[in-house]
């Protein structure tokens, strides 16, 4: 298989001057251990900066950061530094000063408290300790960090930060550099926005009574006011907008309120600036200069609610609110299974009834699946019964012991033609599909939302076609995996589904002629290292298909079901794919690649002109 890789770029030849520094440093780089070993830190510290600097300036005189001279001595710096780290306790990069300002810069505005992309948020060194989905960095070790990998993938979609410029390699340097130091906070709260962290403290805020409710007041805070308040107010008054310097998202921060000072006075309606805004009697009126978000019975609820002293029923005045997203969360965690599949119903026909508002539906409602379609009532029966022996077949493979695999069961939606799957996902998803795409499935971490959409492709199998058994098989896998939000590359998830359903259709044409798309991917792929191929985002939806299947088949006959459920679980559990590779697969995903691509037609692996 042919791996070409990202081709080079011509830049002008470097003057001799600049030969001759490069040596000069390089020279400088090896004289750190020799200060290192005598702890002359002091030294070895003002040599670090020197070299940096002199280095930047090489780059910004048009040393191309590519230079074949430049690259060694960038190893060596690296080095050099990992050794002064451990020797001295001290750090070259500071996260205060260095990293926290790139973050703010370049990262925070996704990925704060109120809109936290992902899940992750990076607006304090907590929350970014925290993580999201998987750890943000691996202390000591940047190559491996999560983090390090979204910032330098060569996907654009992949890479971080989403739609904008990839960072400056001086930036991501800094970022490495400070991992590989430990990811250490030099900070003195680990709590405080990081724009906040390179400046004087700011005033204390006003202290504010808090009164605490007595049970008796007509108006609850926690139940009746503060969900609306959030999810209108807080939209502008939050920890990372504070306009006015208002937030709204703790009690305490309401009651302390802004730069015109507190916006609630209790027992005094006419004394609340707050009050005063929302009823129109002060400029602007709010929220966002008039009344949309807010109801008539959340108008009156905080009427009452000031006039009653503006009491206190929650545990902790500091304490955040829970987000629009904790709050339906929890109300999930409360619901029973009979509660769960009576919420499936409803929102099934909902969906159902959106995109086909004079459609009636055929309607199967059995075990594990609830199923809609323009189908007949016996082809409903027929899908069903593949549904779920694939449902009994992943239970038995993967081990589960629940009872059923998807609260409230899974919505399950047939349609006969290319036009209702096409228009359901006009209608439900707000997208258009690739013509080669013939079903999917989405299913959310909570999963307040678990469905699969599939055209019904008919049961005659073709290399265009894999008939509906295969596509109903692929997708209930899909479903299967993306349970509790697992982050599962797309190649994984469609090609366990792909290889599960060879199993039970050996010899379809659409299966077999799959290596050979496969390998055709491949030889025409611009891949700029061999072990890419294992990353989410490296093909398109039309190339996943194949490169899933023949990869998820030849982990089958490399390591057998058992290795690749284990690598399914680590990934799962936050690895990355080249820490699950080495831990199942003895190997590293370089190897593992290379290995694959010979697998396939036409094999072997020869790498592209740099």
């Amino acid at each position: 298989m042919l791996f070409i890789l990202a081709a080079g770029f011509a830049f002008a030849a470097i003057t001799t001057e600049q030969k001759k520094e490069l040596k000069d440093i390089g020279n400088d780089v090896k004289e750190i251990s020799s200060l290192v070993s005598k702890k002359k830190y002091d030294e070895a510290e003002t040599s670090l900066k020197d070299i940096e600097s002199r280095l930047d300036k090489l780059v910004k005189d048009g040393v191309p950061e590519t230079d074949v001279s430049l690259k060694p001595i960038r190893l060596q710096l690296e080095k050099a530094k990992s050794l002064f780290t451990k020797s001295s306790g001290r750090g070259t990069v500071s996260f205060v000063k260095d990293v926290a300002p790139i973050f703010v810069a370049k990262c925070v505005g996704c990925h704060a408290e109120g809109d936290a992309k992902g899940g992750l948020r990076l607006d304090t060194f907590a929350a970014m300790e925290k993580g999201g989905a998987r750890p943000v960095a691996v202390a000591g070790n940047a190559q491996a960090s999560w983090l390090v990998q979204k910032l330098v993938t060569p996907n654009a979609q992949q890479r971080m930060p989403k739609g904008g410029e990839a960072l400056k390699d001086k930036e991501i340097q800094s970022i490495m550099t400070w991992i590989n130091e430990g990811a250490k906070f030099d900070g003195a709260d680990k709590n405080a926005e990081l724009a906040s962290l390179d400046k004087k403290p700011a005033a204390a805020p006003p202290r504010v009574d808090v009164v605490k409710a007595t049970g008796n007041e007509k108006v609850s805070f926690m139940r009746d006011i503060m969900p609306e308040l959030m999810d209108t107010c807080g939209r502008c008054h939050n920890d990372r907008q504070k306009r006015s310097g208002f937030s709204v998202v703790s009690f305490e921060k309401l009651m302390q309120g802004g730069t015109s000072g507190r916006v609630i006075i209790a027992g005094s309606l006419e004394s609340s600036r707050m009050w005063r805004l929302i009823n129109g009697d002060d400029q602007p009126v709010m929220p966002a200069g008039n009344q949309t978000g807010i109801t008539r019975k959340w108008y009156n609820n905080v009427k009452t609610w000031i006039e009653e002293g503006a009491k206190f029923d929650g545990e902790d005045a500091k304490k955040a609110f829970p987000t629009l997203e904790e709050r339906e969360a929890a109300a999930l965690a409360k619901l029973t299974p009979e509660q769960w599949i009576d919420r499936r119903k409803k929102e099934t026909a909902e969906q159902w009834k959106k995109t086909f508002p004079n459609g009636e539906a055929t309607v199967r409602d059995a075990g594990e699946f609830l199923i809609y379609g323009d189908v007949s009532a016996e082809r409903l029966e027929q899908i069903d019964k593949w549904a779920s022996e694939q449902a009994d077949s992943l239970k038995s493979s993967f081990n589960v012991k629940e009872t059923r695999l998807w609260r409230g069961k899974l919505a399950v939606f047939v349609f006969k033609d290319r036009f209702g799957y096409e228009e359901f996902n006009q209608t439900i998803h707000r997208r258009e599909v690739p013509r080669e795409v013939i079903g999917h499935s989405e299913v959310s971490g909570n999963m307040e939302e678990a469905l699969i959409a599939m055209q019904d492709v008919g049961d005659a199998a073709t290399e265009t076609s894999p008939g509906m058994q295969v596509n109903v098989i692929e997708h209930v896998t899909g479903a299967f995996l993306k349970r509790g939000g697992s982050g599962l590359p797309d190649w994984v998830i469609r090609g366990a589904g792909l290889a599960l359903a060879n199993q039970h259709s050996k010899g379809n044409p659409y299966l077999v002629k799959m290596p050979g798309q496969a390998g055709e991917i491949l030889r025409e792929a611009r891949i700029a290292k061999p072990e890419d191929i294992f990353g989410n985002g490296t093909f398109s939806p039309g190339e996943v298909g194949p490169i899933g299947f023949t990869l998820v088949d030849f982990m089958l006959k490399r390591g057998g079901p058992k290795n690749f459920g284990e690598f399914v679980r680590k990934i799962q559990s936050g690895s990355n794919a080249e820490t699950a590779l080495k831990a199942v697969y003895n190997a590293d995903g370089k190897t593992l690649a290379q290995a694959y691509a010979n697998s396939l037609p036409a094999g072997g692996v020869k790498k592209g002109k740099k």
